[in-house]
């Protein structure tokens, strides 16, 4: 039997992380084993020759992936490395729900191709798509506060990344905390 997937969809420091948490722990408790995927995990696993973001400039990053400040807002651009890349955490999520398992996704989704690789890879699987807002005077806090972000990432998703998806569910992280964001999400999903 193929495993579900719950896709959670927003910008940069919105909340995705803590809510996949926050619901795998809900599913553990119910004794049900889920795995959380999320887009940084493979492109953290290229070599930083091929990543391009803030101060760091890959020897390579145009062949992979670059944010890169253009009139004061962060682009992002995808080489042949970063598009096999995207194509292969797809893949992964994909494999993994094929599998059995649940898969609980954080995902940025940027693009129209990026959706119709969605929509290919996970054909046949039960997926439910999860809309992640978060108002964009929280998400720059958030972003400040945590340090480990480029300034203006979530500025510059804010108005593309909601754009393809037909969504399941949805929740506010600027006006509803985890757990209620969680039990939201699992009332909205009635698996």
């Amino acid at each position: 039997m193929s495993g579900r997937v719950i896709v959670l969809n927003g910008t940069s420091s919105a909340g995705k992380t803590t809510l996949a948490e926050r619901l795998q722990a809900r599913f553990a408790a119910a004794g049900e084993p889920w795995i959380v995927i999320g887009v940084d995990d493979l492109f953290v696993k290229l070599p930083p020759d091929w990543i391009t973001i803030g101060a760091h400039v890959g020897a390579h990053g145009e062949d992979g992936i670059v944010f890169e400040r253009i009139d004061g807002a962060i682009e992002r651009r995808i080489g042949p490395v970063g598009t096999r890349a995207l194509a292969a955490y797809r893949a992964m999520v994909a494999g993994v729900a094929r599998s059995g398992l649940g898969v609980i996704v954080d995902e940025v989704l940027l693009s129209e191709d990026d959706w119709h690789g969605w929509q290919s890879e996970l054909a046949g699987l039960d997926v439910r798509w999860v809309r992640v807002d978060c108002a964009l005077d929280v998400v720059e806090t958030r972003e400040r506060e945590r340090g480990d972000r480029v300034l203006g990432l979530a500025r510059s998703q804010y108005e593309i990344v909601h754009c393809h998806p037909r969504y399941d569910a949805r929740v506010d992280t600027a006006t509803t905390g985890p757990e209620a964001a969680a039990d939201a999400v699992l009332a909205a999903l009635a698996w």
